[in-house]
């Protein structure tokens, strides 16, 4: 048990390269990156989710296995209170927007750039989603380590 926690310390800061393919357990996998140039991937700031990050660590360059991650390992629980009704006079493009579509939010307290997602519209509102449209959900991924340095 020791070597293996030694092992996977070793890994922090390390560039994988790697290629997968996934999305929600279940569903045709819409998040692809299996063919073409690998993606890299630095172990321990967690450009993935934690769960495609912790079976990279456990993984030899070469070897590819299909995960299963539950919501908390993916993009966490959904919550209800990171979607709200907002009026269309208060969001840009307010009266172009229709559900499905994506739009950039600009965070008031450190001015960074999120996603929003567009669940639900009336003639007058919208009604914007924060929460990343895999969470709450069990995601399932093919993922390849192609490389590690």
């Amino acid at each position: 048990m020791l070597e293996e926690t030694m092992g996977q310390a070793n890994r922090v800061g390390k560039t994988a390269f790697i290629r997968y393919r996934g999305g929600v357990l279940g569903e045709e996998p819409i998040d692809d990156r299996s063919t073409g140039e690998p993606l890299a991937v630095t172990i321990g700031t967690l450009q993935l989710p934690r769960g495609v990050e912790d079976a990279i660590v456990d993984m030899e360059v070469g070897e590819n296995r299909t995960i299963e991650i539950p919501c908390a390992l993916g993009y966490g629980e959904y919550q209800e209170k990171l979607a709200s009704w907002h009026l269309k006079t208060m969001v840009e493009n307010g009266y172009g927007l229709k559900v499905g579509d994506v739009i950039f939010w600009t965070n008031p307290d450190d001015g960074r750039k999120m996603p929003v997602w567009v669940t639900e519209a009336t003639a007058d509102m919208v009604k914007l989603d924060f929460n990343h449209p895999f969470a709450g959900k069990t995601l399932e991924y093919w993922v390849e380590l192609v490389d590690l340095k």
